[in-house]
């Protein structure tokens, strides 16, 4: 009996747990620019100054943080993107080069399964896949050949 209460227990904390797991890397979303540079120790992440910012006023988001990101062999060019109404994080932009776009794909893949989402887009060039994931978050990547890997990662709803 106890243990099947311990197995109902758990189940139901990791049903409930999913959507509050959403991140990015070190990150949580909402968090401030400062706590975004301390969950990103180890990586060269700074505070952007104001003519290095990115706005992007159809989102009301603004991309007020970046740098490099590294992670065994993947390196990430990357950039932390906070609500205009909240301060809070809200997107993640990354860049890699173009040898270590089949990397980030299976980094993704591994964290969040197999994407929901795919296509082949011959209107912007031969050879360009995009892929996408709804759940936890909403995830965008753009692989290319001759191109840099793009990234778009942001909490769900934004």
């Amino acid at each position: 009996m106890r243990a099947g209460l311990v197995a109902g227990l758990a189940a139901v904390l990791a049903i409930a747990a999913g959507p509050a797991d959403a991140h990015w890397e070190n990150t949580r979303w909402g968090m401030s620019e400062a706590q975004v540079i301390t969950a990103m120790r180890g990586s060269s992440v700074r505070a952007l100054p104001p003519d290095e910012r990115r706005p992007v006023p159809a989102a009301r988001i603004d991309y007020r943080v970046g740098g490099e990101f590294r992670s065994g062999t993947l390196r990430l060019r990357v950039a932390f993107a906070f609500d205009g109404r909240t301060g809070g994080l809200v997107c993640v932009s990354a860049q890699a080069d173009e040898s270590q776009g089949a990397a980030l794909r299976a980094r993704l893949e591994r964290q969040f399964g197999p994407p929901t989402e795919r296509g082949r887009d011959p209107p912007a060039g031969p050879g360009i896949e995009t892929l996408g994931w709804v759940r936890p978050d909403e995830i965008d990547l753009q692989i290319a050949p001759g191109r840099p890997a793009t990234l778009l990662h942001c909490a769900r709803g934004v």
